[in-house]
């Protein structure tokens, strides 16, 4: 989408900048780290952190800036205004009683993996998880699935510098390429311990109308409880929710 800079409030601008600086490996910066970042020099940068600071957008400790609790109030609307994750929900719930195996619904924000929904079951207790959890697309089943009919933003992802997880992780460009061929041509994909040791993964894409992958469901597993025979014996399955999770969303299938 292209946005008219002249519409734009600068003061907003900069504070959602400021905002952005913070993430899961940054989640505590000091004035300084701020302004590096941003590019807003330190003193508009602390006026903008007190604003911020006033509506507990932003707390302070120890001179260090966090986001505030101020934010927790919006994730339940976010998510309750989400019409993916209300259709999807009931039957990654009912997916996951069925196999007795955890259930993800994700969907794709800017070049990351973003979820939005999961369905738990008490019989495969692992890892750690949460609600907007963001992962990148070049180790993921869901990001394969997500990116599989999106040259472009694959291209922008190995322009910059992509990080081994493990000795599965693909960080060459042509092997992601020639795996993405291979999803489109299967209609699922598969991770086997690219973003995390002893962990393996299956993903299926969804669809719009327009032919268009607009989530990906998954089903994951420790590789002691779900090796790749095993997982290969829920894709039948996985697909056939996938098909009509894409039917709720119009699809007419044959993508």
């Amino acid at each position: 989408m292209t946005v008219n800079k002249g519409l734009l409030n600068n003061s907003i601008t900069k504070a959602i900048t400021i905002l952005n600086c913070f993430s899961y490996e940054k989640p505590r910066l000091r004035l300084k780290d701020i302004s590096d970042i941003t590019g807003i020099n330190q003193p508009t940068a602390y006026r903008l952190l007190n604003t911020l600071k006033e509506f507990n957008f932003i707390e302070q400790h120890e001179g260090n800036y966090l986001l505030g609790r101020g934010f927790l109030k919006y994730e339940g609307i976010v998510l309750n205004s989400m019409e993916i994750r209300r259709i999807c929900l009931p039957y990654l719930e009912e997916l996951s009683n069925n196999l007795k195996l955890n259930v993800n619904l994700a969907v794709l924000d800017g070049n990351e993996v973003i979820y939005v929904a999961r369905a738990e079951t008490p019989y495969c207790m692992y890892g750690y998880f949460h609600i907007g959890m963001r992962r990148p697309i070049y180790c993921t089943a869901l990001g394969k699935v997500l990116v599989c009919k999106s040259p472009e933003i694959i291209r922008e992802v190995f322009k910059r510098e992509v990080n081994r997880y493990t000795l599965h992780t693909i960080t060459d460009e042509e092997i992601f390429v020639k795996e993405i061929e291979k999803v489109r041509l299967q209609g699922y994909a598969v991770d086997l311990e690219e973003w995390n040791n002893g962990i393996n993964c299956i993903a299926a894409p969804l669809y719009d109308a327009a032919g268009q992958v607009i989530a990906g469901i998954s089903i994951s597993g420790p590789t002691s409880v779900q090796p790749l025979e095993k997982l290969m014996e829920y894709v039948p399955i996985l697909i056939e929710y996938s098909n009509r999770l894409s039917a709720r969303m119009g699809s007419r299938g044959g993508w």
